[in-house]
């Protein structure tokens, strides 16, 4: 019976290690190397592969992500209220196309599970060359579950999802202030 005993304290320890790593690598909302604006988290300058937790936490969500100097990639998982995202509600993300200043940038909804939610319309994201805007270039994308409005981006039937805000070779004055620039707002859509 004593032998058992450190084969028993490896395989706890094992259990709890993978437990907080796992925990860890959940927690990118609270690293220290994102920043939050709005209903966005993202980071400008990424040192992938230099900082592993750093780079398992963004594999969780941007698994071939490039390098920050290419793209710039921020996410939500929450609305305006911070609540989290789930497709028993409808959504709108409005914003101004010129607002984003890039050669060029998508909003994409993924799944709870990080990867595209299959829809009978094959529609998982919009860019600035996609969207309806008004003369003003100003746009409204609604998020749902039923098929509502021309920038329609169909959600998951009743679960959660996340968005991913991917910016292509920013204008380098806007990155700068990426931090506090307006970015899309997204709200629960009212009845």
């Amino acid at each position: 019976m004593n032998n058992a005993r450190p084969f028993l304290f490896v395989v706890a320890a094992i259990i709890l290690g993978t437990g907080i790593g796992v925990y860890r690598i959940a927690g990118v909302e609270k690293s220290e190397a994102f920043f939050n604006n709005g209903n966005w988290i993202g980071s400008k300058d990424l040192p992938l592969g230099k900082d592993n937790l750093l780079t398992a936490q963004v594999t969780v969500f941007a698994l071939f992500a490039l390098p920050s100097q290419e793209a710039v990639y921020l996410f939500a998982r929450r609305d305006d209220e911070k609540e989290i995202l789930n497709s028993e509600t409808d959504y709108t993300i409005t914003g101004n196309i010129h607002q984003i200043q890039a050669r060029y940038w998508s909003i994409t909804l993924y799944g709870k599970d990080l990867y595209s939610v299959p829809n009978a319309y094959e529609r998982y994201s919009f860019n600035n060359t996609s969207l309806k805007t008004d003369s003003a270039g100003n746009f409204t994308i609604t998020v749902s579950h039923q098929q509502k409005g021309e920038n329609w981006l169909p959600s998951p039937n009743k679960t959660r999802f996340n968005l991913v805000l991917r910016i292509y070779k920013g204008e380098q004055n806007f990155l700068q202030q990426l931090e506090k620039t307006p970015l899309p707002v997204i709200k629960k859509l009212k009845a």
